[in-house]
């Protein structure tokens, strides 16, 4: 766990930044009821003579000369839906939305080819593209009405932070979060275009895609292409950066051609319109807590719950005490999980046993990761991806548990969490889409991207940055913050032990509470692990273990080494005279006395440790892991 950063309510929400209007072209006038161009007339002018008439038109000529294809364009008032010369005619460019890619234009023509069907033109609406790049595109398609569109950018008080705030009043105790908007593309009502090209920046330096005026050229292309695709009108769009777009907005699924810095997208207008309903960020819950009623899903045959298991023997009694919470809650939806060759057969059995689908995997090696460290193997959770046969996953870490049913996250696209901390999610519990090229996606970068916190978490924040908001009782932690008052510690422990629970997902940080002894929660013990000590959190996920068929109780038991540890740091607690006085409590735990092992004495590697007070009041190990199974 990294420090805490300091907490922040996210600013009001701005005014309406759609409300901004530029100044007008000395040459056009912008009709607003039909947003084409026409010739500014002046009704004071009267030639009074020829020679003001002669001169009139040599003007107009030299004019159309130097710009003739601009000029033919502005006459064909049937295919103009927008203000041509509104880009260039901002008094002042905001850099946010510059774009330094060099376009390839033959690349752009191979993306683009074979779009055109029959004798029918192509209706190109273009957007961050300058007037330059805007006559190389009616060079580049003669034939086709290539229009650009208004957007006006976003206020420069919207920043990230804005749009992610690391803390909103989910449970709408004083206020009620809501996110600021972003203007909206400007065409007239009923336009339908065939293609919406659009320029994208990338500074390709940390935090590139992080940006306010990426993600609103990304949302508008996306409003324009669900608005330009009713009645089965097919549409496409082409973007031009040097990095790929948003990879849950514009899934890979939905590329047709990647030529160079040319993306040609042919997206799934259902599943685009359902995404523009959600708020534009993190500064709004996408499924409100207080909601009355929740969303749900369809076809139930392509979803599962999933989790993984890579290199961690010691978290399969948590699998299956978590499967056993998703059946508790009222879930029928296939349980999936991923294992490497560390799990053994004995385990992936218990795991089976418990509902789970297992499958075996290939681990991924973190490259950034030292040999043996904690996060050596954790890119192995980039294998969820490959899923295909499941159209959505709810992932879950295999140490929480299900207290209420979920199942309405399935109608939630991906990424769908909890806020963590900063503009961050945390990936404990997530809704994902598999994918094939998503997985391939997440392979290409790993040598580019660095992780924040050296984990798979990190990784996916880099990649995933456009994000939804679910409340925190859906992946609630068990954590004392150091800023916690005494009120807010009274509070949490009331939404630990509450019955029927409150919480949907307890999230159980620290020591787990199958390596720990019954009687109490072992984070007691370690001065630095307090701040995850709960004994309310603890006997619920006992009280979810005791109503486990016996058989899988008994992957849940202590091996001698734990035995020793556990009883280790009770001595030092006692040493220390920890105040909440967890170390004076006699030890029941009948695990205590189980052995499955070879070698049971535990109390001789106490010995060896230089501990040599027998403090448990308990002999050596007798009940034996049969006598277990049959009672």
């Amino acid at each position: 766990m990294g420090p805490l950063e300091p907490r922040y309510r996210p600013a009001g929400a701005p005014e309406d930044t759609t409300k901004r209007r530029t100044s007008k072209s000395k040459s056009f006038k912008d009709v607003e009821n039909f947003e084409v161009l026409v010739l500014e007339k002046n009704c004071g002018c009267k030639f009074k003579s020829l020679k003001i008439m002669i001169i009139a038109i040599i003007s107009a000529t030299v004019l159309t000369l130097i710009t003739p294809t601009l000029y033919e364009h502005q006459l064909q008032s049937a295919s103009r839906y927008v203000d041509v010369g509104w880009m260039w005619d901002k008094t002042s460019s905001d850099p946010r939305y510059a774009s330094s890619v060099d376009v390839q234009w033959s690349d752009v023509s191979r993306a683009l080819r074979n779009l055109k069907s029959g004798n029918q033109d192509l209706k190109v609406g273009l957007l961050n593209f300058n007037s330059t790049e805007y006559g190389s595109w009616t060079q580049l398609l003669p034939d086709s009405h290539v229009s650009i569109i208004r957007l006006e950018h976003a206020k420069e008080s919207i920043t990230w932070q804005t749009l992610y705030p690391e803390w909103i009043d989910e449970e709408e105790e004083t206020e009620i979060p809501t996110c600021p908007s972003l203007p909206e593309p400007n065409v007239r009502r009923g336009v339908r275009f065939d293609v919406i090209a659009v320029k994208l920046p990338c500074t390709r330096v940390a935090g590139w895609s992080r940006d306010v005026a990426r993600l609103h050229l990304q949302l508008s292309a996306a409003k324009l292409a669900v608005a330009s695709s009713k009645r089965n009108h097919k549409v496409h769009v082409l973007f031009v950066s040097d990095c790929f777009p948003i990879p849950n907005l514009f899934p890979c699924k939905n590329l047709v051609r990647h030529e160079g810095n040319a993306w040609l997208y042919s997206p799934d207008s259902k599943a685009l319109r359902e995404k523009l309903r959600l708020p534009v960020g993190s500064c709004e819950l996408a499924v409100p807590l207080k909601a009355k009623s929740r969303l749900f899903s369809v076809d139930r045959r392509r979803e599962a719950y999933a989790t993984i298991l890579h290199s961690a023997s010691e978290y399969v009694c948590g699998a299956i005490t978590a499967a056993q919470s998703i059946r508790q809650a009222g879930s029928t939806r296939d349980l999936v999980i991923l294992v490497d060759e560390s799990i053994s057969d004995h385990h992936r059995r218990g795991l089976e046993a418990a509902g789970w689908k297992v499958r075996i995997i290939e681990r991924i090696r973190n490259p950034k990761a030292t040999r043996d460290a904690y996060n050596e193997w954790n890119y192995s959770k980039f294998r969820l991806w490959q899923l295909t046969d499941y159209d959505k996953i709810i992932f879950i870490d295999a140490d929480l548990l299900i207290l209420r049913n979920v199942d309405f996250l399935f109608a939630m696209p991906e990424i769908t969490a909890t806020g963590n901390n900063a503009t961050l999610f945390n990936s404990g519990v997530m809704v994902i889409e598999p994918s094939n090229c998503t997985f391939q996606l997440l392979m290409d970068h790993i040598n580019e991207i660095t992780s924040y916190n050296g984990g798979d978490q990190g990784y996916l924040n880099e990649i995933f940055t456009w994000w939804h908001r679910i409340p925190k009782h859906m992946n609630f932690l068990k954590h004392f913050w150091e800023g916690d008052t005494e009120e807010m510690k009274a509070k949490k422990t009331q939404l630990f032990g509450a019955d029927p629970p409150i919480l949907y997902v307890l999230h159980y940080l620290g020591l787990k509470p199958w390596l720990c002894f019954k009687d109490y929660d072992c984070n007691w013990n370690n001065p630095g692990m307090r701040e995850f000590a709960s004994d309310v959190a603890h006997a619920k996920w006992w009280k979810v273990h005791d109503n486990m068929p016996r058989k899988l109780q008994s992957y849940c038991l202590l091996r001698t080494r734990q035995k020793a540890g556990l009883e280790w740091d009770r001595r030092q607690a006692e040493k220390a005279n920890s105040e909440d006085g967890h170390w004076r409590r006699n030890i029941t735990d009948t695990r205590l006395k189980t052995c499955f092992e070879k070698f049971c004495y535990w109390e001789s590697m106490l010995l060896h440790w230089g501990e040599n007070n027998n403090r448990t009041k308990s002999s050596p190990a007798t009940v034996t892991t049969a006598s277990l199974a049959s009672s």
